[in-house]
């Protein structure tokens, strides 16, 4: 058995407090949590950091800032955070960070962090596009909590088909799915639509499994209340339950996805041409993760599209690369694919 000092991997030694480096920070401050990346301009991750969301629109925004604090220190690490040369966020909610009382709160952020660099806040569509391609434009289609399909020139969103929020849009995303399954087992409940794998799956998730009801009536009422008693957003989580169900050859769940797969097209089409030398990147977790969702989109942007999506890493993969390319302009593309973790498989 190997010893502990044999064991644990030697802690990089701090860099001097104040010392310029070629150094990044790159964050996501998104509607799921807050990643953070630390890496070099030659493309090695150094740290990495996370924490729960950091939507300025959906939370307090101390919370907002408690959170970006959290991530960013993880990533950190024994990193001196005045030799840092460069920072990029990519945002959800970004007139937030520019607009209102919020902004001050938000500025300072990296202030009491100790970075002493620029700090340069984009739209998360940004990042997203920038972490699964080097190229400076093309577009992105996220599906995640949300869905959005944007065109990307270099760091700004020059057009974006939905992306309007929980309420009146994103169609075809995590919430829009979990929103159908509820009201599919209250149909199934009721009897008014045919039953479904999703009634246990979803009473299960929602109450716990020892205390589901025994009767219908009681079952219809603690979804309800479920339901009601958390904020809307939360219904994204029962997503993964629906592609579980249809691979399981629900026809139910299968007719969610059927529908969510022609939604996201849709956005998707809306917006991108047919030029296989443009990147378009597919982000987010219900096109990233395996299951069907991801791979029907997938298979039909490539034949709409005529070259394969590009599958993003992770937002604040995106943001570090950005960072590295403002710092290094000339920068090797070798430097993203090291950063996303591809190196050697010319996945860009």
């Amino acid at each position: 058995m190997p010893s502990a000092s044999a064991a644990a991997p030697a802690s990089p030694p701090p860099i001097r407090q104040g010392t310029r480096t070629g150094v990044v920070l790159g964050v996501e401050a998104g509607s799921t949590l807050v990643e953070a990346v630390v890496a070099s301009v030659e493309g090695e991750v150094i740290g990495r950091g996370r924490s729960a969301l950091a939507n300025p629109t959906a939370l307090p925004i101390a919370d907002v800032v408690a959170h970006l604090s959290d991530a960013v220190t993880q990533a950190l690490g024994t990193v001196a955070p005045a030799s840092v040369a460069g920072v990029v966020v990519g945002a959800a909610g970004i007139l937030r960070y520019s607009r209102g009382p919020s902004a001050e709160a938000l500025a300072k952020t990296w202030v009491d962090a100790g970075l002493t660099c620029p700090v340069s806040v984009v739209a998360d569509p940004v990042t997203a596009f920038a972490a699964g391609t080097p190229r400076r434009s093309g577009s992105v289609l996220i599906a995640g909590v949300g869905s959005i399909a944007a065109r990307v020139e270099g760091e700004e969103v020059t057009a974006r088909i939905d992306g309007n929020g929980w309420l009146v849009g994103d169609d075809g995303s995590g919430f829009w799915i979990g929103r159908q399954a509820v009201r599919a087992v209250f149909a199934a409940l009721d009897g008014r639509g045919e039953q479904t794998l999703l009634a246990p799956a979803v009473l299960a998730t929602v109450t716990g499994d020892d205390v589901v009801p025994q009767s219908t009536e009681d079952q219809i009422a603690a979804l309800r209340d479920a339901v009601y008693d958390g904020p809307p957003i939360a219904l994204a989580a029962l997503a993964p339950l629906v592609s579980a169900a249809a691979t399981a050859g629900d026809r139910v769940a299968q007719r969610i996805v059927d529908r969510a797969v022609s939604l996201l097209m849709s956005t998707a089409t809306a917006l991108t041409g047919d030029n296989p030398d443009e990147p378009l990147v597919l982000a987010g977790s219900l096109l990233t993760a395996p299951g069907p969702i991801g791979a029907e989109v997938q298979r039909r942007l490539a034949e709409h599209h005529g070259g394969t999506p590009l599958i993003a890493a992770p937002g604040a993969v995106g943001a570090a690369w950005l960072a590295a390319r403002v710092l290094e302009p000339g920068i090797d593309a070798g430097v993203h694919a090291r950063l996303a973790g591809r190196a050697g498989t010319g996945a860009e």
